[in-house]
């Protein structure tokens, strides 16, 4: 592993997406990314449920508010389809590590 990850408050940063897709690829590539990220929080729902330890409330608003964008995505990008746009994506990630 990398020593520099291991320094706490190093921030490493990683360009996840940076391209221009067609409208339709740009949808199904975000919508892979939120619906991951929706199955990460049921999967915390369902293990904190099954233990009775902890509290579902921040995986239950973060399913929320990714549904939201997902719909948003699906929208916009719809439209861009519909006027044969191609779609420019920039993600760039950002990980600090930080001490507990």
């Amino acid at each position: 592993m990398d020593n520099k990850f291991l320094m706490m408050n190093t921030k490493l940063n990683y360009q996840l997406i940076d391209g221009t897709f067609a409208a339709e690829d740009a949808s199904k590539i975000l919508l892979e990314i939120v619906n991951n990220k929706i199955n990460y929080h049921n999967l915390q729902i369902f293990s904190i449920r099954e233990t009775s330890q902890g509290d579902t409330e921040h995986s239950e608003k973060r399913i929320e508010a990714l549904l939201k964008t997902a719909n948003a995505i699906r929208k916009e990008l719809a439209t861009a389809q519909m006027n044969g746009y191609e779609v420019n994506i920039q993600c760039p990630i950002e990980i600090t590590v930080l001490k507990k």
